[in-house]
């Protein structure tokens, strides 16, 4: 099975969640959330996030993710102002 860029980046995921989410004495896993983005061509590189947090606060993990994607947004917004981000 081939396998593509993008199914990598969850499969990398998954392992990264495996390896790094510890379980804390009471049995709860010390994890604050994880996202794996794929733009589609030319929308930039994948977002891959791992959150590890023993808080677990949903408004961080959705915040973290709102911020990196702003910043990505901003960025293909400007390539297009200056005319690199131009699809002919």
């Amino acid at each position: 099975m081939s396998e593509t860029p993008a199914a990598e980046c969850f499969r990398r995921m998954a392992a990264r969640i495996d390896h790094n989410a510890p379980i804390d004495p009471a049995g709860k896993a010390l994890f604050g959330g994880a996202a794996v983005i794929i733009p589609p061509d030319n929308g930039g590189q994948p977002v891959e996030l791992l959150i590890l947090d023993a808080s677990s606060d949903p408004a961080q993990f959705w915040g973290t993710i709102l911020t990196r994607i702003n910043i990505l947004v901003q960025q293909l917004e400007e390539k297009r102002r200056t005319g690199f981000g131009q699809v002919r």
